[in-house]
């Protein structure tokens, strides 16, 4: 048994966003159906790394975005097939949708047309710059993507280093971090569902969701009107630390902290430096002092000592893991973190779940992604419904 068994999720989405979103409410147990164009589907069905059969093709980047779904095909913009759809949304619980703000509405197909058939439908709509009519602001008609979302949201200004330009963080991550909040308000609006017995709409914006994770930043702005350099962060020293075989990272923002370090280096005397008394200072001090001196310790000995030194003084450190060290990671296996997935076209895959564990439900199932119309089946009973 799963958390969301019996909860049937429509899922009208593209590039990752909405899909990602669905695919942790997969995960969880629900029955998600993907609705696609019948030519070519979500686009990422064609971005490499792209394994072709004989029989088919598995891009990896859909693969990690739409494991356990069920894939059909309706072309919205046929009146047959929009009847279809609406049939189907009839017996969803909930519906994700990503599209380009008003494109379902042009279609007769937004919320209040499928609210009127099915009043306990919850509805997220997941979009750049929001949807709720009475929530709207000057960018809502915008087009959007995670890069863009990343900019104005203000998390490039404090990527990079100090002199350089801004730079994005991970590719995906306002997609995917709109479509972790995304999911919580699907699953906010169910349990409320269950006392009122009605559905709601679910306006998940990307900008706010990056605006809301720098809460620090703003906090800082509202506080002090000073601008941070990117790169550097005035109130918390912090960094990495050479060693052996690579880095790893700390931060001290506590007297505490700073302490511990000191005595785990060897070096209690640091803490009578006239530059290092606050934390203003050590921070503003991080590279040209902390640094070097602590580096005189940790680059004689490899990152697993230095962070299980650190951690027996209680400082709390990570050692800077490559990507094929995290693929390969003993920890997240013991975590049960990695799903081996065998795909018909790409073969045996090993793919990150989504961190939700508990105690008493199953662990998500490791079915790969659809192709495209593989579940065509599910529209035969439905108005007009074709077979595919």
């Amino acid at each position: 048994m799963r958390t969301l068994d019996g909860i049937r999720v429509l899922e009208v989405g593209q590039y990752i966003a909405a899909p990602y979103c669905a695919m942790m409410l997969a995960d969880l147990g629900a029955e998600v159906i993907k609705v696609e164009r019948p030519a070519g589907g979500d686009p990422r069905r064609h971005y490499d790394p792209l394994r072709e059969s004989e029989s088919g093709a598995m891009s990896g980047g859909f693969l990690s975005y739409n494991r356990n779904k069920k894939s059909v095909t309706l072309d919205l913009s046929d009146p047959a097939d929009r009847s279809c759809y609406r049939a189907l949304a009839a017996t969803a619980d909930v519906i994700v949708e990503n599209l380009r703000p008003g494109a379902v509405e042009r279609m007769g197909l937004g919320y209040d047309v499928l609210k009127a058939d099915n009043g306990r439908l919850i509805y997220c709509a997941i979009s750049g710059y929001g949807r709720l009519s009475t929530h709207s602001g000057p960018y809502a008609e915008r087009p959007a993507f995670d890069t863009a979302i990343q900019a104005i949201g203000g998390m490039m200004a404090i990527t990079g280093e100090p002199q350089g330009p801004p730079l994005p963080t991970v590719t995906g991550f306002a997609d995917i971090f709109t479509a972790v909040l995304a999911t919580v308000g699907v699953l906010a609006a169910l349990q409320g569902r269950e006392r009122s017995g009605v559905g709601a709409f679910v306006d998940q914006s990307m900008y706010d969701s990056v605006a809301s994770l720098l809460e620090r930043e703003l906090m800082l702005w509202d506080f002090t009107r000073e601008p941070r350099r990117r790169g550097v962060d005035r109130y918390s020293p912090l960094g990495a630390l050479r060693a052996k075989d690579g880095h790893v990272a700390l931060i001290l923002p506590t007297y505490e902290m700073w302490r511990w370090l000191c005595v785990a280096i060897d070096r209690p005397d640091l803490l009578e430096d006239p530059r290092l008394q606050t934390t203003v200072q050590r921070a503003e001090n991080f590279a040209s002092t902390i640094r070097p001196e602590a580096e005189r310790w940790t680059s004689t000995r490899t990152r697993r000592e230095i962070v299980e030194h650190f951690a027996a003084q209680g400082l709390p450190a990570g050692e800077c893991q490559t990507i094929d060290e995290v693929y390969a990671c003993t920890h997240l296996d013991a975590r049960r973190m990695f799903l081996d997935i065998d795909d018909p076209h790409a073969g045996r895959r090993r793919m990150i779940r989504t961190p939700i564990l508990t105690d008493v439900y199953e662990e998500p199932r490791a079915d790969s992604a659809p192709q495209l119309g593989a579940d065509n089946h599910l529209l035969d009973d439905l108005p007009r419904a074709r077979a595919g």
